[in-house]
């Protein structure tokens, strides 16, 4: 099993509706191809996480390459895993407004998360560090 993380920005005309789409479609998609992760939408950014059989993986990261809702995709880090981080989540999402208060107990929460967390894999340790970052 791999875990995988991107980066990426949104098409500037993506709304809302289709960013709970992406969600729903990618929810139902990892969950037939047993795939776990988060997804963190903030200010037209995304970054994912990504768990799953290698292949898997793979293979949905060539159909997100492709996807014209976004651009700028950096892959940013893979590796190997035996257990997982979001075993429960089919695909965590969040999504940040205006809200000061809401973005700084996120934040806290991922400090806290990173802190708690069993000897995070470097790809995890990127990921959280980039999410503190996202949403400062």
């Amino acid at each position: 099993m791999i875990e995988l993380v991107y980066y990426s920005v949104a098409n500037p005309e993506l709304t809302s509706v289709d960013i709970y789409n992406i969600l729903n479609t990618a929810r139902d998609y990892n969950s037939k191809n047993n795939i776990t992760g988060c997804l963190l939408y903030h200010n037209k950014e995304f970054l994912q996480i990504l768990e799953g059989e290698k292949q898997v993986i793979l293979d949905l990261m060539e159909k997100i390459k492709k996807d014209k809702r976004h651009s700028n995709i950096l892959f940013l880090a893979q590796e190997n895993k035996t257990e997982r981080m979001f075993s429960n989540w089919s695909m965590a999402f969040h999504e940040f407004g205006t809200n000061k208060i809401e973005k700084e107990l996120f934040r806290n929460n991922i400090i806290s998360f990173a802190e708690i967390t069993k000897r995070p894999t470097h790809v995890i340790d990127l990921f959280l560090t980039m999410a503190k970052d996202i949403v400062s």
